[in-house]
């Protein structure tokens, strides 16, 4: 087995040796399994759960059990050590996760529990972190990768993707450039207005890197990153909750729109970072500015059509949504580090940032031709600021050469400012307001070397997501405010035992133990047909993870995950309709994934490798029992079976894949609505059997 080197505690180091539940997932695996996202990527990690509200762009990851489907984020997502979207929840960005095209990458690392003390605000659940190549210095680099493939037997996916590497002076600077373009066939078919596939998206990405050192001591990286993600409509069918079957004539694939429902999401990042080597500590300083925009229009008519025409008297045929969300983000840290592998090891540092938002939403109504109503039902701008200024510290002592303990602190202020400027019949205006929070979160852990290549350890974590000003929404007939002006942080505390074992030269697994305790919980919660945050009481989870690899003789490597999530409410929580003990929603509590590859010489310097991964999913709730306006479906458990061969001399490799043989029709997610006394549900399934070959070459 490779020894696997890790930077989830923001210094390099072997996987083993880290007190912490973290899943690694190479490039290399990336590319020859087939991993195009992350709806792929989560049978390759325990405990990570996708919410996806409707395929590429439209998902949301949760680690732990930790969600109840509110709009700010708990679990971070980086860019190597650049932080992605908003901590904040005005922007909508938590539901719009990074589903990054994973191209040229030199691995995925996934950390659960809170990450608090070294990743600040929004890190309460985990992490996912992409870990790019960066440049070579010594040699010249190129590689083309395309597919092709056939979605639910009718439609196309396509992808292709360049990357050259060119060291411009040797060993001392280099360039890499890598874009991609990936095509993700439609398989939903909109049967009212007689429509194919409407469904389908495409993704547009590019990363230039710039690495420059002058000296042994110096290395200094510039990096630009761009992606764009469009679609034309989500992937969403509706069922019959009553009798689980499909509303609209047509087969589980289809679906009944009034109009269009466009989706763009526009993200730029650009960073620049220093490595200095002291020789006593190495000096790191990182630097970013990231954009991101969103554009997307609902079909609002089910759910707005029946409450305005019961409340106003207003009798329309079609309402729409439109959205328009996005920010502009600086980021700075500066941090030193001491020297792996000395007998005390410390980080200390401190971390800036500085967001300013922007949300724009509003809800028009047309009559049966088609002309706009001259009614202002809502028109809202809710401009935000938000910063985050904070110093933190890590120490790790190796007591002996088997037992190491290891603390950290952070201290935080995240200072908001927040303006509601709206007008119409649903929602008024309210002056700027703002806040400010001080939080302090911490670890402590410790670790031992039972013998040779296992370690066992225990961990306590905390982490939060800030609080801050609400969006506040009027009573139609009172005007009186719906909701209360501000909610208030949450917080997480994590307790785990875990070991972590290499008993053999070809078997290495991890077995992790876990108790979150979640306070002051922020909910989503429904005002007047809009959507407003509150705090409701506490939920735990309890679980247990598992992973392993194995490479039993040449050519044969194994892999396994499980986990066992038990996330409930421990309060009620009136605005969810939940009691005590209430699963949280979307959540199964069992989840495992295998895989298994072979490869073998088989002609003339060419491998020929075979291999498949299964997965199952088990059941799950789309939300609360109690709920009036949007009751549970349940979501059954699902088994997805993916097959593989290949053939490569090393230079040239070919491939022939096929994702979910079956035609599994698990659910990935389902939303209920009730309007004009009938309940629906919104449905989206994992994508259908997908047949195809992939081609690669490299220089």
């Amino acid at each position: 087995m490779e020894e696997i080197l890790v930077t989830a505690q923001k210094r390099t180091e072997a996987l083993i040796n880290v007190p912490a539940s973290v899943t690694v997932v190479g490039g290399d695996k990336l590319e020859s399994n087939n991993v195009r996202d992350l709806q792929d990527l989560a049978a390759y990690v325990p405990g990570l759960t996708m919410r996806d509200a409707g395929g590429v762009g439209f998902r949301s990851l949760t680690l732990r059990g930790l969600t109840t489907n509110a709009s700010g984020r708990i679990m971070g997502i980086y860019v190597d050590d650049v932080p992605f979207g908003s901590g904040t929840a005005y922007t909508g960005n938590a539901g719009f996760s990074l589903d990054l095209g994973l191209s040229d990458l030199q691995q995925v690392e996934v950390l659960r529990g809170p990450q608090g003390t070294l990743y600040g605000a929004s890190a309460m659940g985990g992490i996912l972190k992409y870990v790019t190549k960066g440049p070579n210095l010594t040699k010249f680099e190129a590689k083309v990768d395309a597919s092709v493939g056939v979605v639910d037997g009718d439609d196309t996916d396509r992808m292709a993707r360049v990357m050259i590497n060119a060291p411009l002076v040797d060993q001392k600077v280099g360039l890499r450039v890598t874009a991609y373009h990936q095509h993700f066939g439609g398989y939903v078919d909109d049967v009212s207005r007689h429509l194919k596939n409407i469904d389908d998206a495409d993704l547009y990405g590019g990363r230039a890197q710039i690495l420059l050192a002058p000296s042994d001591n110096l290395k200094i990286k510039l990096q630009a990153f761009s992606q764009d993600t469009r679609r034309t409509n989500l992937s969403q069918v509706q069922w019959n909750v009553v009798t689980r079957a499909p509303l609209n004539p047509g087969g589980d694939f289809a679906t009944s729109q009034t109009a269009d429902q466009p989706f763009t999401f526009r993200f730029r990042e650009y960073s620049g970072s220093l490595d200095y080597d002291f020789g006593f500590a190495s000096l790191t300083a990182i630097v970013s500015r990231e954009t991101n925009k969103v554009d997307s229009t609902q079909d609002g008519t089910k759910t707005y059509q029946a409450l305005l025409k019961a409340a106003l008297g207003v009798d329309l045929a079609q309402y729409l949504l439109p959205f328009h969300q996005g920010l502009g983000k600086n980021t700075a840290e500066v941090r030193l580090t001491s020297p792996t592998g000395d007998r005390f090891e410390w980080l200390v540092g401190v971390y800036y940032s500085k967001e300013v938002n922007f949300n724009f939403q509003q809800l028009l109504g047309y009559n049966a031709a088609g002309v706009p109503s001259p009614i202002n039902f809502a028109t809202i701008a809710l401009p935000s600021k938000y910063r985050e200024s904070a110093g933190f510290a890590n120490a790790t002592f190796h007591i002996t050469d088997k037992w190491d303990i290891s603390g950290g602190v952070r201290g935080a202020r995240d200072d908001q400012t927040y303006t509601q400027a709206a007008s119409g019949l649903l929602i008024g205006a309210f002056p700027q307001s703002s806040s400010r929070e001080e939080l302090t979160t911490w670890q402590a852990s410790s670790k031992y070397n039972v013998y040779d290549r296992t370690n066992v350890y225990a961990r306590v974590a905390t982490g939060y997501r800030p609080g801050g000003p609400n969006s506040v929404a009027l009573d139609p007939a009172t005007k009186q405010p719906l909701a209360p002006p501000t909610f208030g942080a949450d917080k997480t505390t994590n307790y785990e035992i875990g070991i972590k074992s290499e008993p053999t030269k070809w078997l290495s697994f991890d077995l992790t133990g876990y108790w979150i305790e979640w306070k002051t919980i922020q909910l989503a919660a429904a005002r007047n047909g809009f959507s407003v945050l509150a705090n409701g009481g506490d939920a735990k989870s309890r679980g247990i993870e598992f992973q392993a690899a194995a490479r039993p003789f040449d050519g044969l490597t194994l892999g396994a995950t499980f986990a066992y999530t038990n996330a409930t409410l421990t309060d009620p929580a009136p605005d969810l309709s939940g009691v005590p003990g209430d699963r949280l929603p979307t959540i199964p509590r069992w989840a495992w994934s295998g895989t298994a590859d072979y490869e073998w010489a088989a002609f003339a310097g060419w491998n020929a490798t075979v291999g498949g991964t299964l997965q199952y999913v088990g059941e799950r709730n789309s939300g609360f029992a109690g709920s009036k306006t949007s009751p549970n479906y349940r979501m059954d458990s699902y088994t997805t079976v993916d097959l593989r061969a290949g053939l490569s001399d090393g230079r040239y490799q070919l491939n022939a894949f096929v994702q979910n043989l079956t035609d599994e029709r698990g659910l990935a997610n389902a939303g209920v609505s009730v309007s004009g006394g009938v309940t629906n549900a919104n449905v989206v399934f994992v994508r259908p059997r997908t047949t195809g070959l992939r081609f690669s070459v490299q220089f």
